[in-house]
């Protein structure tokens, strides 16, 4: 018989045990690793509770929880700032080979208010349609390559116009153009601060803030560098022509699955030259060559990504609230109704 419970994070050192415990019997994902995660406590980003679900007195499902008034989320803070660090593939850590209820997990996580979901599979959706009345705000197709199913050279399973680009793209970036790792955890670290520069400048230009603005997600990724660079569970990939810096990007790494998390790409004057397009396929082709299952582009249906991408994953941002009946929900709606009006 499976036993939930729901109690304060308590001792880092225990909990960090128990849950690298169960990531041992688990396929967590990197966004749902003790690397990740333990890396938002350790940072004293405000998780303060622990979903677990235990059998036979073993951990069998864990949650991290982040609460309010009235609210709880998964596996984030509720902080706008802190949740900024965003989270995609998310939802609860479990076992390998156990049936984990999951929906009864998820109801008492929501307790009498609210659960909010971020970044979270179908599975998970619909495990949650079953805990309560599910609000979902948001989906977004999170493109993939499956790496391990390539028969030929990745550029040859691109459409004629994609290959066309890309290889005009290289061929005028000229034959010196290469793809580095980073190959010491201080050479990480410049490759990030360079990418941040060159990420924020071409958010700047739009007139737009960029994801570094604020220096939460500078702070808490250079701390997670140091953290996952030496467990081979980050790479940070810079890309060059001749001596120039054609772009960089940021990866996570796990389970055979490279996350691209982030980049920053050196605009190029020449519209022939596609910086992105190249800097992605190289390391596609590079993580091929490594043996990787599966190269993420993660969230959102950009173009560059449609592009590249050969399937992909659906992950959806919803709330979790108690079952309405039909007279409340006919209440919400006019509520909703009310609020959208001009008059």
């Amino acid at each position: 018989m499976q036993r939930i419970t729901l109690t304060p994070v308590g001792d880092l050192t225990i909990l960090a045990q128990r849950w690298q415990a169960l990531e041992a019997r688990a396929a967590p994902g990197f966004f749902r690793s003790w690397t990740h995660l333990g890396c938002l406590v350790e940072e004293r980003f405000a998780l303060g509770r622990l979903l677990a679900v235990t059998q036979d007195g073993a951990d069998v499902a864990l949650a991290l929880l982040g609460t309010g008034r009235h609210r709880t989320w998964l596996n984030q803070t509720g902080d706008a700032g802190q949740d900024s660090v965003f989270i995609e593939h998310n939802g609860l850590l479990m076992a390998r080979g156990v049936a984990v209820d999951v929906a009864a997990a998820l109801r008492a996580a929501r307790g009498r208010g609210r659960l909010v979901l971020s970044g979270v599979d179908d599975d998970t959706l619909a495990a949650a349609g079953k805990a309560g009345t599910l609000q979902v705000e948001q989906s977004r197709w999170a493109p993939a390559v499956r790496l391990d199913t390539l028969e030929t050279p990745y550029l040859e399973t691109l459409s004629a116009n994609a290959r066309y680009q890309i290889k005009r793209s290289m061929r005028l970036y000229g034959p010196d153009l290469a793809l580095a790792r980073a190959a010491t955890l201080e050479q990480a670290r410049g490759f990030f601060a360079e990418m941040v520069e060159v990420h924020q400048a071409a958010w700047r230009r739009r007139r737009q803030h960029g994801a570094f603005a604020d220096g939460t997600m500078r702070l808490f990724h250079t701390a997670l560098i140091d953290r996952a660079w030496p467990r081979g569970e980050a790479d940070l990939l810079r890309v060059t022509a001749g001596g120039r810096h054609v772009g960089t990007l940021y990866v996570l790494a796990r389970d055979g699955v490279i996350a691209s998390y982030q980049s920053g790409f050196v605009p190029a004057e020449d519209a022939r030259l596609k910086p992105g397009l190249v800097c992605h396929t190289l390391a596609i082709e590079h993580y091929a060559a490594q043996g990787a299952r599966v190269y993420d582009l993660l969230g959102g249906a950009e173009r560059y990504k449609l592009t590249l991408a050969q399937g992909g994953q659906m992950l959806h941002w919803a709330t979790l609230h108690r079952a309405w009946s039909g007279e409340a929900l006919v209440r919400r709606v006019i509520r909703g109704v009310r609020k959208r009006s001009p008059l």
